[in-house]
């Protein structure tokens, strides 16, 4: 590297040492375009086996007796094992195929799932009043819980192309309209628990990729007010299962054999639990008394066996993975990366405090799993694979 007009006159030529011109070239380039690739966060693969490990565990202690009326009480746990297996497919797979080429698929994937809720709306599986599964052969399959992946990437995406978009009306109304669509079928299938997790990790992403603080605290207020109102109104003159949930919430020993059946027998699950629990497998409340207490009211047998210590245990392995979701997400290289890191880590972490919620009266009753532990092969092979996803973010960091 060289200049003209130095000391020794205006032709003569000054060269710069190599080590400066070096020092040159690192201080032009750009740090927001150097990355590094590391391995895989293993704290987030740990963690999430070990959940895995102790769900099969607790699915196992919690349906023995439910599942003594098929004659098989091996049956929920065989299918968590199955759906489980599955899971560890579809995170290593996830994990490693580049997110951006997955990216491409994005749209694709999007409207196949959407397609499906359709279909499971119009024919599939009717259980108590509601179509939630499609059955291909003997295996039930749940749609709505790949919706939620299809939405994170297909969000994620139409923010990634511009991201001007959400500052500007036409932008959020076209982003609106992509969670309105998802977000209607499950409705239509009469899932509700399943819209709520969308329309919440579709709000903490648009609230991250978007500037205007103020506008998306007062959307969220207003929303809530929607919803309080709506519960009212279905209660005090539809006569609704959801108005009448939410009202039983404030007391639900005002109707202990109907709507509050359930949060008693999980409250008197809690209590009996003590410190350190009854013992694995010692439940009394599974015997009968907590309706499929493999499912969304698992958290509740934990503690019962495992006691507080057991039930903390689980929540700390749930704060580890947030917090290394969001530190990869805050690290990622690009705004595709941070919004489908974003967009995974909420939906893990709203599914589990509103289950949490749920099981200790916090919130009204809504049937919401708790990831990688209630029973559900659907929702486990899912969750995984989300969690493969986020580990493979978390391999590309910005340096610099």
């Amino acid at each position: 590297m060289s200049v003209h007009g130095g000391r020794g006159g205006r032709g003569d030529v000054v060269q710069f040492p190599r080590h400066r011109e070096r020092e040159v070239r690192r201080q032009n380039s750009k740090p927001e375009n150097r990355i590094t690739i590391r391995e895989y966060d293993h704290i987030i693969f740990i963690c999430t086996v070990v959940l895995v490990g102790i769900g099969l565990v607790m699915v196992l202690s919690a349906s023995y007796y439910s599942a003594l009326h098929s004659g098989n009480v091996y049956h929920f746990f065989t299918t968590q094992a199955l759906g489980a297996g599955l899971g560890l497919f579809g995170l290593f797979f996830a994990a490693t195929v580049n997110y951006k080429l997955l990216s491409k698929f994005a749209t694709g994937f999007y409207i196949f799932a959407n397609g499906l809720l359709v279909y499971t709306a119009l024919f599939g599986i009717e259980f108590q009043g509601a179509r939630r599964w499609v059955a291909f052969g003997p295996v039930n399959f749940q749609p709505s819980e790949l919706a939620k992946i299809a939405v994170i990437l297909m969000l994620a995406l139409y923010i990634n192309r511009d991201r001007n978009r959400v500052n500007t009306v036409r932008g959020v109304l076209t982003y609106i309209f992509l969670t309105a669509i998802p977000v209607g079928l499950v409705l239509w299938g009469r899932n509700l628990s399943t819209a709520i997790i969308i329309l919440a990790v579709a709000f903490v992403m648009l609230f991250l990729a978007s500037p205007y603080f103020w506008r998306f605290i007062a959307a969220a207020g207003a929303a809530a007010g929607a919803v309080v109102g709506f519960l009212l109104i279905d209660y005090h003159f539809m006569g609704g299962v959801r108005g009448s949930r939410f009202m039983v919430w404030q007391d639900p020993f005002s109707d202990p054999s109907r709507f509050g059946f359930q949060t008693i027998q999980s409250l008197f699950a809690i209590a009996s639990g003590g410190l350190f629990g009854r013992g694995l497998g010692n439940s009394m409340q599974k015997r009968y008394y907590l309706p499929e207490a493999q499912n969304d009211f698992i958290f509740a047998i934990i503690i019962e066996e495992l006691g507080l210590f057991g039930g903390g245990i689980v929540l700390l392995l749930f704060a580890v993975i947030v917090w290394r979701g969001a530190k990869a997400a805050m690290e990622s290289r690009d705004t595709l990366g941070m919004l489908i890191a974003t967009g995974i880590t909420t939906m893990i972490a709203v599914q589990v405090i509103i289950n949490v919620g749920v099981v200790t009266n916090f919130i009204p009753n809504t049937g919401i799993p708790l990831p990688f532990i209630s029973y559900g092969g659907t929702s486990i092979a899912v969750m995984m694979t989300a969690v493969g996803l986020l580990m493979n973010v978390s391999r590309y960091q910005k340096t610099g």
